[in-house]
């Protein structure tokens, strides 16, 4: 199981609420246009807690939680699934069995995402020299200066080929070809 922390923010006094919101799922899931799974995914974060990545909310509680309506969180759940994002699990009470649903570390992880959630990242940079598409910390930057000048310099990890930023226009077109590849 991960190891879940406690928040260090100063700001929160003891007693106080706080949840670790997955950012990299979120916006691949906005991305992706999946509003519903997304609200479920929230609405399964505000159950979490510092101890253990299980939650065990009932559909009913995820749908007043979420806005969801009862008959979309199956189909909401089964896109977490997809996306790695969450594992459900069937855990006998007595004679009946509830959900338990446990947030993978892949929500909170760009680099970890699945092939289905990797559709959605939007790429910042590209390597000159391996032609790849790099979506967040795969460079490093270093210092170089020629006499005149000091310029910072980002070099891509795997190869130490040159990173070039890509303007917004080119990320958002990026991820159009990407879509409209179709990929399954």
């Amino acid at each position: 199981m991960t190891e879940f922390r406690r928040s260090k923010d100063p700001r929160l006094g003891k007693g106080s609420l706080w949840a670790s919101m997955p950012i990299p799922a979120y916006r691949a899931l906005t991305y992706a246009g999946q509003g519903p799974a997304r609200d479920v995914l929230v609405a399964l974060i505000s159950f979490s807690n510092d101890r253990s990545p299980r939650v065990f909310p009932s559909r009913q509680t995820i749908s007043k939680y979420s806005g969801v309506g009862k008959n979309n969180i199956t189909k909401a759940l089964k896109v977490l699934e997809n996306f790695g994002f969450i594992t459900k699990f069937k855990i006998k009470q007595g004679r009946t069995y509830r959900n338990e649903y446990e947030i993978l570390r892949s929500a909170w992880h760009w680099d970890e995402f699945n092939e289905v959630a990797s559709r959605y990242k939007v790429p910042k940079g590209l390597c000159l020299a391996c032609h790849q598409w790099l979506y967040g910390n795969e460079w490093f930057a270093h210092r170089s200066g020629d006499g005149l000048a000091n310029v910072t310099v980002r070099s891509h990890i795997n190869c130490g080929g040159r990173v070039r930023d890509l303007t917004k226009a080119q990320m958002l077109e990026v991820r159009r070809q990407e879509e409209s590849a179709e990929i399954t």
